[in-house]
Parts: structure tokens; C-alpha cells; sequence
């Protein structure tokens, strides 16, 4: 019996020992026209990390050891796993790439978020991991967690919706000294801050999130149940599954519409919803995708094959009086997936046309 309790105590000291942590690039909010009203404004800021579904995100490994790359291989396969309508394809060169992987020790470990990535210079890393991922299971947390920021997730306890009171100076005190030695700045950005609600569309704290940092004890304050800490569990939540699926549902070729040259075709979803088109390139020629109407759009075109849809290009005309536009080298008889993902639309009155 002496010997049990002296493991279990030994356990919850090991559970109780601050870990390093993911520390979130900085970046400025998007800055919209003083004359776009709060609702247009606040389904904008709701889907703008997101990518459209359907999307191909590619990345690539800026060196790195092949055990601690077979991490982060085996986490894109994780979330990949759950049945989600993006898809993840290595590749070998930056230049190719939207996600991009480095190992730097001491930079600590972070992502940027969704879309945010499109904004990196293609020589920067897009994400970083600053500890051996190799040595245990945290290094496999670790690699789920930053894909989940790539993927559009935030910090779950950032969340306005959490209900979280810190022990703020407990919390500078904690996160001031080794492992992580943050600054004043770094924790607020990290941990204090609440995320603004209107770029969030869940409802609730998901304690056991893989998007959730590991709390010791005496740092909350409320909500009382966790005043002895927060300990998730490592792997993706049930939440997290029901989350993802929900934003990046497969996408059923059902659905996708047919599109011709010239001819315009609705576009009719809720906001924050997504339509997808086919358009077959009768030529091998430039062609010209545009949307058409009162609309703030992400739009998106792929290159089809029987298994995967490759990205090209992308566009986005939130927050602004433009349409989105692409102008793109097709190849006669080659596929193409279009999706346009609705921020925002005054009225159901918009469309898409592809002309040459």
C-alpha cells in the first residue's frame, strides 16, 4: 500500500512540473474599412484563419532529424485520420510548400494560425519545434498541438468563453523561470489575453483540448474545479474530433457544382459556409476566375487527380469593395476544384464566372 501511494504522489508531482509550452508567433489583426458595419465585421474576423475546405495544405521540413520529422509525420496522419476534407502532402522544396517545418532548438515551439501561413515569406518557417520531439509522448502532444494552429485552432484557454479568473501574478511568477523564462508580454499573449469572441465559433472550455496548455496548481482561480489544476490529456479530444469534422467535413463530390466558361453561376450558402465548382479547362490557355456580387469570399483553385486536390492559388476579398480574382494557366482537359468559402454576404445575390 506504501508502495502505491509513494507512485501516485511521484505521478502527480511529474503532472504538477511546469513543461514547455507553445509560444504563438505575433501577428496584427487584419485592418478593415471604418465603414463596415460590426456584423459584416465579425463574421470576417469569425472564418478568416480558416481554409477553404478542400485545400491541400503542403509542407516541408527545413532540416531536422528523420525520427523527430516521423513525429510530425505521424501527427499530419492523426488529424488527417478522423476523416476531415483537407488533405496534408509532403514536399521538397520551400517554394512548393504552405506549411514550413523547422527544429531550431531554443526558438520554442510554435505555428502560425489557418490562413496566417499565406502571409510568411517562403524562405521563413511557418512552424517550429524547439525540443527533441523523440524523447517521449509530449513530443507527439507537441506536434498535434502546432498542426492544430496550422489548421486554424487557437489557444483553448484564451477563450473568452472559459470563464478563466488567473492568479495573475502566480502566473508571471510560473512562466518567468526555466523552461519556459517568458516575458511579461509572451505570457499575456499566451496566456492571459482572451482571444476577441468574435474570432472564435465555439461556445465552451474543452478542458482536455490538444489545444489546451498544462496548468499546475494554484495559478486559476475560477473556475474552482480547476483550482488544483488543468491536465489534459495529451491527444486529441472528443471535442477536438467534433470541432475539426464540423469546420473541414469531407467533401462529397455530390456537391460539387459545374462550371462553364462564361457562364455565371449562383452563389447561394449562409455566411461562413463554403460552395464548391468543377471546371474542366477546354483549352490550354489563361483563364479568369471571379466572384460576382456583394460578397466577402476566400476563393480557392485546385488541380484534381483521382486522389488528391492540388493547390494553386487563393484569393480573399474581405473587408473590401473588390470581388475575389484569379488568373490562372490551365491545361485542356485537366480538372480544376473551385471552393469559395462565404464570409460574409448582405444577400443571397452573388455568383462566380470563368471567362479567357
Amino acid at each position: 500500500m506504501a508502495k502505491k501511494i509513494s507512485q501516485k504522489l511521484a505521478t502527480q508531482q511529474k503532472n504538477d512540473m511546469q513543461v514547455k509550452l507553445c509560444n504563438q508567433p505575433e501577428v496584427i489583426q487584419q485592418q478593415l474599412d471604418a465603414n463596415i458595419n460590426t456584423l459584416r465585421a465579425n463574421f470576417i474576423f469569425t472564418n478568416n484563419k480558416k481554409w477553404a475546405n478542400g485545400t491541400e495544405l503542403s509542407f516541408c521540413f527545413m532540416k531536422g532529424a528523420e525520427k523527430q520529422r516521423n513525429v510530425v509525420r505521424n501527427a499530419f496522419k492523426t488529424w488527417k485520420g478522423l476523416g476531415i476534407g483537407i488533405t496534408f502532402k509532403e514536399v521538397a522544396k520551400t517554394g512548393s510548400s504552405i506549411l514550413r517545418i523547422g527544429f531550431v532548438l531554443g526558438d520554442g515551439s510554435w505555428s502560425y494560425v489557418g490562413r496566417d501561413n499565406l502571409n510568411v515569406k517562403k524562405s521563413d518557417r511557418t512552424m517550429n519545434f524547439g525540443w527533441d520531439l523523440a524523447v517521449d509522448s509530449y513530443g507527439m502532444t507537441t506536434a498535434l498541438h502546432e498542426i492544430g494552429h496550422a489548421i486554424g485552432f487557437q489557444h483553448e484557454h484564451q477563450s473568452p468563453f472559459a470563464g478563466i479568473e488567473w492568479d495573475t501574478q502566480a502566473v508571471y511568477r510560473s512562466f518567468s523561470v526555466p523552461p519556459n523564462s517568458w516575458s511579461k508580454a509572451t505570457i499575456d499573449q499566451n496566456i492571459i489575453n482572451k482571444l476577441p469572441p468574435n474570432e472564435l465559433t465555439g461556445s465552451a472550455w474543452d478542458a482536455d483540448s490538444i489545444m489546451e496548455y498544462q496548468f499546475g496548481p494554484g495559478l486559476i482561480k475560477k473556475p474552482v474545479a480547476f483550482q488544483n489544476g488543468v491536465y489534459p490529456k495529451g491527444v486529441l479530444s472528443e471535442n477536438d474530433k467534433k470541432g475539426i469534422k464540423s469546420i473541414y467535413p469531407v467533401v462529397a463530390k455530390s456537391s460539387q457544382k459545374e462550371l462553364e466558361l462564361q457562364k455565371l453561376e449562383d452563389i447561394n450558402v449562409k455566411n461562413g459556409d463554403q460552395t464548391d465548382f468543377v471546371f474542366e479547362a477546354p483549352d490550354t490557355a489563361k483563364y479568369t476566375f471571379q466572384t460576382v456580387g456583394n460578397m466577402d469570399t476566400v476563393m480557392v483553385v485546385n488541380e484534381m487527380d483521382k486522389t488528391t486536390n492540388h493547390y494553386l492559388a487563393g484569393s480573399d476579398d474581405s473587408g473590401t469593395s473588390n470581388n475575389s480574382k484569379l488568373s490562372l494557366p490551365l491545361v485542356k482537359g485537366r480538372k480544376y476544384l473551385v471552393n469559395v468559402r462565404v464570409m460574409y454576404a448582405e444577400s443571397n445575390n452573388g455568383g462566380i464566372i470563368v471567362t479567357n
